[in-house]
């Protein structure tokens, strides 16, 4: 009896302690969440590290771009910055008058870079339409300019705070670890965004009718069978033969679970019309494209021995030189075979699998796929020995 009691007396003091410990855990939480800031610092204009940001994306790109893809690096892309009430633009040619920008001066403080970067950057701004449509992050018409667009680093913690927010019941707003969520997006994320949509710039060159078409496809999005879910059951076997494709060492195997997917993909293909079909196709080829560059870059630049990322955004204390490519690759592979949020970002990472694979068994597909109706499963096929498109992996 003596020992019952004991028992309960313990539990009760572990759960008085339990309890006492989440209050002091949620009371900090909510004082750290009361830190996080509901608006920009300075709305009207770019800060120094928003600046250096766009800077070494332009400096990367520039700089290994072409190994990569090639000819990448050549392009010149501008990138379009918006947050809350303001566009700012840099990396154009535009003049003062055009379109309603304004030009900042030159930020001073690169020092012995500036060199590297002055005929790269320029810096306008101008409020967000009062009709309340703002930019995306994807590309923007600038004049006679393709400019890569993308919410400022400081727009996107704190909109996707917003997000959360309005998701949640009201008792968990104020102690929801919304920290957990934003830390990720640090300045090597928001560098490698901008690689991202500056890629899709790049597609534009190369191929602009088949850019827009591939875009315009997204107005398929609400026939697509997102909520059958045999239908998404066999996109998540689909997926994690991509994966294990991709981790397999061994190319006769890896070949194996290439034809292994195709089948399942084919399977799959049976729940579409020929329309809804090559929507996949396109969307793979726009957001799988510029997935792929965006990891493919990070690698790269994450090689201390070749690249060296400009002094002026080594300042920034949420920058890592790209250090993180490694895991973040690993987490990527992961997001590739998971099955949460089954959306559009499925074709991003689907496409940049099948680019992935073509790295491997198809050396010359960059030669190709910028073509207007050549896909990437079309290319595996061939290289697979089952296809009879004409074109050759040698």
């Amino acid at each position: 009896m003596k020992k019952k009691k004991r028992f309960w007396s313990h539990l009760k003091t572990v759960a008085i302690f339990g309890l006492l410990l989440i209050g002091i855990l949620s009371s900090l939480i909510a004082a750290l969440n009361m830190r996080i800031p509901t608006q920009s610092a300075v709305p009207n204009q770019l800060s120094a590290n928003e600046q250096h940001r766009i800077t070494e994306a332009i400096h990367l790109r520039r700089t290994i771009g072409n190994q990569v893809w090639p000819g990448w690096s050549e392009v010149k892309i501008p990138f379009i910055l918006y947050n809350e009430s303001h566009v700012f633009l840099a990396g154009s040619d535009i003049e003062n008058t055009t379109a309603g920008w304004t030009r900042i001066p030159y930020n001073t403080n690169f020092g012995t870079e500036w060199n590297l970067v002055k005929d790269q950057i320029r810096y306008y701004r101008q409020p967000l339409p009062e009709n309340g449509e703002t930019p995306q992050a994807f590309v923007v018409q600038v004049g006679d300019q393709i400019a890569a667009s993308m919410t400022t680093k400081e727009w996107t913690k704190i909109n996707l705070v917003k997000l959360i927010k309005e998701d949640l019941p009201g008792f968990l707003k104020p102690i929801f670890p919304y920290q957990l969520f934003i830390n990720k997006f640090d300045s090597d994320w928001h560098i490698a965004s901008l690689i991202h949509e500056s890629f899709h710039a790049f597609q534009a060159h190369q191929n602009y009718s088949r850019f827009e078409n591939a875009e315009k496809m997204n107005s398929l999005h609400d026939l697509y069978p997102w909520s059958n879910p045999d239908f998404r059951h066999l996109w998540v076997e689909e997926r994690k033969l991509m994966a294990k494709a991709i981790k397999e060492p061994k190319k006769i195997d890896a070949k194996e679970l290439i034809l292994e997917w195709l089948t399942v993909r084919e399977t799959r293909r049976s729940y579409l019309d020929p329309k809804m079909i090559t929507y996949e196709k396109e969307r793979e080829w726009l957001e799988g494209l510029a997935k792929y560059a965006e990891i493919k870059s990070w690698q790269i630049a994450s090689d201390t021995t070749f690249y060296k990322p400009l002094d002026i955004v080594m300042d920034d204390p949420d920058f890592s030189s790209y250090q993180a490519a490694h895991n973040n690759y690993d987490k990527e592979i992961l997001q590739l075979q998971s099955d949460l949020g089954f959306s559009e970002s499925v074709f991003y990472y689907s496409g940049w699998a099948q680019a992935e694979l073509l790295d491997r068994f198809y050396p010359n597909w960059k030669a190709v796929v910028m073509k207007s109706d050549i896909y990437f499963e079309e290319l595996l096929k061939e290289s697979m020995g089952t296809s009879n498109s004409g074109f050759t992996s040698k």
